[in-house]
């Protein structure tokens, strides 16, 4: 068993920050370990904007979420991602490589604006999100749910709501998701429909796809490599 005082270590490496976490200990126990240790730490990280790793103890979704709002009240760290790692319970994994791609994609090549919101949950019917940077959902956005952006969304689970990215214009913003089935997708001014009126692909199989403009026209595609280099 670890030491008291190396119940939390954090680590830096040439990828970000790794917060190793001790195994033996209970989670709430852990969490007054990491609540000093960023105390502590506060005017080191200040400012700072890293990648973030968890290791040395299975987390699950609802854990993760609970030590990153740890770190972010008592640090002034700007989390750009958050890495997976072997820590990470795998039910609670995605898998697809390319949505991995595409977060890191937009938080390094954020519109205009250096900032991300991130909502962990479902976007319910009425429910309405609003932001003048890029929004990640982990989670679903069900019909009568609606995001507006002025940069890019990606949503890590179902679109079927009401989406839309480069909300102040912008024709180089994207929607992304692991299942696209929007009630209504626009891009900058450009507005596609519902899928029962022809503009969505009806997918037997679901795959993560992106939705971008392209001559004033969007376009939704399977992602790939080929196109998050030529967004």
């Amino acid at each position: 068993m670890m030491n008291d005082e190396n119940c939390v270590i954090f680590k830096g490496t040439k990828d970000g920050l790794v917060v190793l976490l001790s195994p033996d200990i209970d989670f709430a126990t852990l969490k007054k370990y990491l609540r000093k240790k960023t105390e502590d730490a506060k005017k080191f990280f200040q400012g700072a904007k890293v990648s973030l790793m968890f290791k040395g103890r299975v987390l699950n979704e609802e854990e993760q979420y609970e030590l990153l709002q740890i770190i972010s009240e008592q640090t002034q760290l700007n989390i750009s991602f958050i890495h997976d790692d072997d820590s990470i319970n795998n039910s609670d994994k995605l898998s697809n490589k390319s949505i991995e791609d595409l977060v890191t994609y937009s938080l390094s090549n954020n519109i205009e604006i250096d900032k991300t919101q991130y909502y962990k949950g479902t976007i319910r019917s009425g429910q309405k999100i609003e932001f003048e940077g890029s929004v990640v959902v982990i989670g679903d956005v069900n019909p009568g749910g609606e995001i507006i952006a002025g940069g890019n969304i990606i949503i890590l689970g179902s679109l079927k709501g009401t989406v839309h990215a480069g909300s102040r214009g912008s024709t180089k913003a994207f929607v992304a998701a692991l299942n696209m089935r929007p009630m209504q997708l626009h891009i900058g001014n450009v507005i596609t429909r519902s899928p029962d009126q022809g503009d969505f692909r009806d997918n037997s199989q679901i795959l993560p796809q992106i939705a971008y403009m392209y001559n004033n026209n969007i376009y939704i595609e399977p992602i790939d490599y080929k196109i998050l280099e030529n967004l």
